[in-house]
């Protein structure tokens, strides 16, 4: 599961408007809780192309897997939730913690399956799971976008406002950091995603001309994959520019209210 989520987290930088014609699958797997030891059924990938770049969540610079519903696993029984890549892996000193962290933890909803638990759902016990784990600004700007994301979907606009305004304040403590090593490029890019999920159209575009004269700089890639990243970042953000221009005075981009979807 890392593996996945590594490499898809470098690819994306340099595939930019390809699309196949093929399409995501899954195929359940059993899990035992580490909290309880409940067995779980769980969906894992088996397969996907390159069209997960083209989906409209790019202009919220986020991709498969963190878009579709089978990767935020839940338990039947304690309601522990995270990310599936991290489920079966949970540092054994945080498991008491996290024990600790669910107490009380509700769902909606009896369920069979866990992905008829609204993902919105999922992702709130998450952040108390996560909580426990410690993680990093980086971690969290991420997460609270994929929660602005899942929100805009479900319809609640009030709420991904909320966290698209976490996410923003984290990218713009980043961005002030002069010791930062975060591709500022990219940093700006979604800077701007944010600042147009949350209407000021003005200031994405102005975060969108200035990531097209910042070059694409990363320690830890090689000048093959940042020179790729720099032309695969351009094309995106002349795309975002256009779109932000002709769609003017419309809903978001792609939000439930603008009637867009990834599938």
């Amino acid at each position: 599961m890392k593996r996945l989520h590594r490499a898809l987290c470098v690819l994306v930088l340099t595939w930019a408007s390809v699309i196949t014609v093929s399409a995501i699958t899954w195929v359940p797997e059993d899990f035992t809780c580490p909290i309880d030891n409940q067995k779980n059924t769980f969906l894992v990938v088996a397969s996907y192309g390159s069209y997960i770049y083209s989906y409209p969540s790019k202009y919220q610079w986020l991709f498969f897997p963190q878009t579709d519903s089978p990767t935020y696993y839940i338990c039947k029984k304690c309601h522990l939730a995270t990310y599936m890549w991290d489920f079966d892996s949970l540092p054994k000193d945080k498991l008491a913690d996290i024990r600790k962290a669910l107490v009380g933890i509700k769902v909606s909803k009896a369920f069979g399956k866990y992905t008829e638990v609204p993902i919105t759902e999922r992702l709130e016990i998450m952040e108390k799971v996560y909580r426990v784990l410690g993680k990093d600004d980086a971690w969290w700007e991420t997460f609270y976008r994929v929660k602005g994301y899942h929100y805009g979907k479900a319809g609640d606009e009030a709420k991904a406002a909320t966290e698209r305004r976490k996410s923003l304040a984290l990218i713009q403590k980043e961005l002030s950091d002069k010791n930062s090593k975060a591709p500022k490029k990219l940093l700006l890019y979604v800077s701007a995603s944010m600042k147009h999920f949350l209407g000021d159209d003005n200031g994405a575009l102005i975060d969108l001309q200035k990531a097209l004269t910042t070059k694409y700089l990363s320690a830890s890639e090689t000048a093959e994959e940042q020179s790729n990243a720099e032309v695969g970042l351009n094309e995106r953000l002349n795309d975002y520019i256009a779109r932000i221009k002709s769609d003017k005075d419309k809903p978001r981009l792609f939000d439930k209210s603008a009637g867009g979807d990834d599938h």
